[in-house]
């Protein structure tokens, strides 16, 4: 005789996933971001008072107030207080926001090793950062917009004040400012946007708040940019030593290059021509030789917690 068969309990149902929370992150760039736009501001209005006091303009002469405005935008100490600002704050704010999290500082802010790479990598993604730098420039000022370039413009000037300036310069804007810029935007930043949306979006939404940070019409575009390779080059090797490393050594010889060489905007729009084009095609060459490297590049870690 044949007896019904028990019914089979159900299997539980799989514990959900938690998806890391993004917030924390995007209030990390906001206090950044306000703190560095309050600091900047005290700052130049400082830097006002001083010129005003010591040149005795009268604040009511608006053609006088513009012409000290003007002034304070290529004024090399403003620059070098606003970069040691923006370096130490993103350093602090990331290392604090790492060190917060329950995850280990190392793997929050994915400073590791990595994958192994072999030494041509290192030279090829440098190669590529330089050329995709100067490509973006070259076509800034075929179109035009150079001119706007308030930033850029006052960190060339910077870079011809006296050999002190130009000393804490190179350490704040190259060492520094690589470094913690990297373990923010990349690091602290980037980690948990990938974990939460994805590579792509991730990459791309580092990349944008990197360019919103650095508050200019010109100088914000090339750093996304900039920021899209960078970020690239963190998923492909699962660390942020290749970022740190070429950030750091991009904008050493940027600074190198605008003291000691001539100014590539002074060039001839043929030359800017010549400039894209081959600066273009050496980027894409670049990015192909680094995708064709063989990297076991390892799976974002799911991050709780800040």
């Amino acid at each position: 005789m044949d007896f019904p068969s028990e019914p089979t309990p159900a299997s539980p149902p799989a514990p959900e996933t938690l998806r890391p929370r993004v917030w924390s992150v995007f209030i990390a760039f906001v206090l950044l971001l306000v703190t560095l736009i309050v600091a900047s501001t005290i700052v130049a209005g400082i830097a006002a008072t001083i010129e005003i006091s010591q040149t005795g303009i009268d604040t009511r002469d608006s053609a006088a107030m513009a012409a000290l405005m003007e002034k304070l935008k290529v004024m090399p100490w403003l620059h070098v207080v606003g970069v040691m600002m923006s370096s130490t704050l993103a350093l602090t704010i990331s290392l604090l926001g790492g060190w917060l999290s329950p995850t280990p500082l190392q793997d929050r802010l994915r400073v590791r090793a990595g994958a192994p790479l072999p030494a041509w990598a290192w030279v090829a993604a440098l190669v590529g950062c330089f050329v995709v730098g100067q490509a973006m420039e070259s076509l800034s000022v075929l179109s035009g917009v150079w001119d706007y370039a308030v930033s850029l413009k006052g960190l060339q000037a910077t870079s011809q004040g006296s050999v002190v300036t130009f000393a804490v310069l190179l350490f704040f804007g190259s060492l520094v400012a690589g470094t913690a810029e990297e373990l923010f935007f990349r690091g602290y930043v980037q980690t948990r946007l990938v974990a939460r949306w994805g590579r792509t979006a991730g990459i791309a939404g580092a990349a944008t708040l990197f360019g919103l940070m650095h508050l200019d019409p010109i100088h914000s575009p090339m750093a996304l940019g900039m920021g899209l390779f960078l970020g690239w080059l963190a998923e492909r090797t699962g660390s942020l030593r290749l970022p740190i490393f070429v950030h750091v050594f991009n904008n050493l010889t940027s600074f190198l290059l605008s003291r000691y060489a001539p100014s590539t905007t002074e060039f001839p729009t043929s030359v800017h021509v010549t400039l894209l084009a081959v600066c273009s095609l050496a980027f894409v060459g670049a990015v192909m030789a680094l995708r064709r490297m063989e990297v076991q590049s390892p799976e974002p870690a799911v991050l709780a917690g800040s």
